[in-house]
């Protein structure tokens, strides 16, 4: 296989077919440059040993060397039928175009029949530089048969081919007589190009996003204690939005789901996601948070999710986002802004249905410890009632004996008193009340304004019985008796 190399400052650029030797050159040391894509050694006697044992050589076609090959071949006559000046470009073909070469460019105006692909792969680099040579990329046609399609599936499953994909493929020249064009014959692709362009593309938006302030933008808001009312952005009849509704329907809490419908791969992914974000911010106070949900696929897929305005999206949202994409190995561009990823669309709805669980169980623990903190402080009320029931018992108690003593006391004074009053109203003494039935006094009787009505009680001589006597006051006299 032609390979070859040039120098350039203390480097040794390796060209041609890199692709079967790539080990054995990174093992030695070598370096890949991703924006020249080719690989390149230090320049020095060792490596320029090495890099000769493996057929490098410092030489390659072009243009003028071409055109010395072409002349040595072209007969000396001036005219010729198309068939012999066909067959003449064909000879040379084989000739000096029999190897196999490893190209790179942008696959434009792919299209698939019967199973064969084929497709233009153009160098947009050299026409931009170039402007003053051509307003059209130079170009060439290639071909995938379906056999060799097969054989490649695994690294094309890796890759996309469409328009618009820097792809490095190993080619063979096949020259058609049959409109005498040349193609050429995909043998081999290096997945690694492709792949590396994209993880640079990947890298640019991050760095965006990053110098924007939107790269921790959605993380930074907090999913709710209970995220009941859901807005679910999913390819409706998908087995992604059937596992996640399921999942919820598993856990027997009331969730409140919408559903924003859009395509989640192909062309118009970008575009229905971010309608749907439009509609929702709409209505963001019927809504907990957002859901983005799809189902597994190729490592391939998460490409449509590695969108800047998809991004920009999550960021700006006013609700957390939670992103389950189906791949359990690899990180979308989406998955690292939103504020919570998942790997699947029923872990999301696990992750939904554990957070609302676990809120209920902290309140239903936090009333229990509330209760029996209640029915403690209860005991402890109820003990200090008891024993303040047991204070007023004894000391009522000791209060009615109390009072009970004094009465006894007073029934007794009031005995004697009666007794002593008995005594002297039987030796002819007499009780005087006023009109209120009030004891008069000497002194009272004797005052200046003596009661005019008053009320006598003797002791009767044959019976024992009192006699109450009203009597009126109309004076009184005072007699000293003369000792």
């Amino acid at each position: 296989m032609k390979r070859s190399y040039q120098t350039l400052e203390n480097k040794l650029i390796l060209l041609g077919d890199t692709f079967s030797i790539k080990e054995e050159i990174k093992k030695s040391g070598g370096r890949w440059d991703a924006s020249q894509k080719n690989w390149w050694l230090e320049n020095s006697e060792k490596n320029l040993t090495f890099i000769c044992s493996l057929g490098f050589q410092k030489q390659h076609i072009n243009q003028t060397h071409f055109a010395q090959i072409v002349n040595t071949e072209i007969l000396s006559v001036n005219e010729m039928s198309v068939s012999n000046f066909v067959y003449m470009i064909e000879s040379v073909i084989k000739k000096n175009l029999s190897e196999k070469y490893s190209i790179f460019g942008e696959i434009t105006s792919l299209k698939i029949a019967n199973g064969h692909t084929f497709f233009d792969l153009a160098d947009r680099e050299e026409s931009q530089i170039n402007i003053s040579s051509s307003l059209r990329a130079t170009s060439i046609s290639c071909i995938l048969w379906a056999g060799k399609k097969k054989f490649l599936s695994e690294k094309i499953s890796q890759i996309m081919l469409e328009d618009g994909t820097k792809i490095k493929i190993l080619v063979s020249c096949d020259f058609r007589k049959e409109g005498a064009r040349i193609n050429a014959i995909i043998e081999d692709i290096d997945i690694q190009y492709t792949q590396g362009d994209l993880l640079l593309q990947r890298l640019a938006i991050v760095q965006d996003l990053k110098k924007r302030g939107l790269y921790d933008k959605n993380r930074e808001l907090k999913i709710p204690k209970l995220p009941l009312n859901i807005a679910l952005i999913t390819a409706e009849n998908s087995r992604a939005c059937s596992d996640f509704m399921n999942e919820l329907k598993l856990s027997k809490i009331s969730f409140r789901i919408t559903i924003y419908d859009c395509n989640m791969q192909g062309e118009r992914t970008s575009e229905n996601v971010c309608n749907a974000f439009l509609q929702i911010e709409k209505n963001k106070s019927t809504f907990d948070c957002i859901v983005i949900s799809r189902g597994g696929g190729s490592k391939l897929d998460l490409r449509w999710f590695d969108d800047i305005e998809i991004a920009k999206k999550i960021a700006y949202s006013s609700l957390p986002v939670i992103t389950a994409v189906g791949h359990f190995d690899d990180l979308s561009i989406a998955d690292e802004v939103s504020c919570i990823s998942e790997k699947t669309p029923t872990a999301a709805a696990r992750f939904l249905s554990s957070t609302v669980l676990n809120t209920l169980n902290l309140f239903f623990t936090r009333m229990e410890n509330l209760s029996g903190h209640l029915l403690r402080k209860f005991a402890r009320e109820k003990e200090f009632l008891k024993s303040l029931e047991n204070k007023l018992t004894h000391c009522a108690r000791r209060t009615l004996q109390s009072e009970k003593k004094n009465l006894a006391n007073l029934e007794h004074m009031l005995r004697i008193y009666k007794n002593s009053t008995q005594k002297a109203l039987q030796r002819g003494f007499a009780i005087v009340y006023n009109d209120n039935e009030q004891i008069i006094t000497p002194k009272e009787l004797l005052s200046k304004n003596p009661p005019k009505k008053l009320k006598l009680e003797f002791a009767s001589d044959c019976t024992n019985e009192h006699i109450f006597v009203d009597v009126t006051v109309k004076g009184i006299s005072l007699q000293q008796d003369k000792i």
